[in-house]
């Protein structure tokens, strides 16, 4: 018996107000707000849901790609255990629609490029002030693994273009709830082209998923940034 059936006051519920917020967003394309679901779902660790949101994924048009990319994208902010069970779903649900795994690489960087790739897409999101930190003469390693593993290996794949990688990340952290990253992303995504009205409207498609508290706390973080 599904959720459906055993408890359906309480999916109704559930299901009334995800359309709901869905709905109310005039700013995002209904492919961001897809997105931003599978991403929540993944950091929340939601095996259910995750399920049924990806073959809805796939009837709205996204790509396998673009679902696997935005799953990746989880991994240096939820860590790899929560990215990998995301994976084992999804392939599940590629393999039950004739899906050939794997998909089609997407790597754009190699051993000697990672370092240089990576400081570049963190400049273009952060500015040059990042490649100061980076040319330092001790280089700290925090910075050192932001540059090759966050950005070097995430943010300069294809797939995703680096202005939906830095939406899906700040969504990521809002479920994560991590108040100070969310400011310096917020700031992120404004350097990528996302204003204010924007950056709200994805706080709120975040908040089925993470709850009032980290959507309230993610508000108050917008209107400190963005006063």
């Amino acid at each position: 018996m599904n959720l459906k059936q055993s408890d359906t006051e309480f999916y109704n519920i559930m299901e009334n107000f995800i359309n709901e917020v869905s709905n109310k967003s005039e700013l995002l394309s209904n492919k961001q707000k897809e997105l931003i679901k599978i991403v929540s779902l993944i950091t929340q660790q939601s095996k259910e849901l995750l399920l049924y949101e990806i073959e809805n994924a796939l009837s709205l048009e996204l790509t396998p790609i673009e679902i696997k990319e935005a799953i990746y994208q989880c991994a240096p902010y939820s860590g790899f255990p929560r990215t990998i069970d995301a994976i084992n779903i999804v392939n599940k649900v590629f393999e039950k629609n004739n899906i050939h795994l794997p998909l089609e690489k997407q790597s754009t960087v190699t051993k000697q490029t990672i370092f240089e790739k990576g400081l570049t897409a963190q400049t273009t999101i952060f500015g040059e002030a990042m490649r100061e930190i980076a040319n330092g003469e001790n280089t700290p390693n925090p910075a050192y693994y932001l540059i090759t593993n966050c950005f070097g290996d995430y943010y300069t794949r294809n797939g995703l273009d680096l202005k939906t990688r830095e939406m899906l990340t700040l969504c990521i952290l809002i479920n994560l709830g991590t108040e100070s990253q969310i400011k310096s992303h917020i700031n992120g995504n404004v350097n990528m082209g996302n204003n204010k009205a924007f950056i709200q409207e994805m706080i709120y498609q975040c908040l089925p998923y993470c709850g009032y508290p980290r959507t309230l706390n993610a508000l108050n973080c917008l209107n400190e940034v963005l006063q």
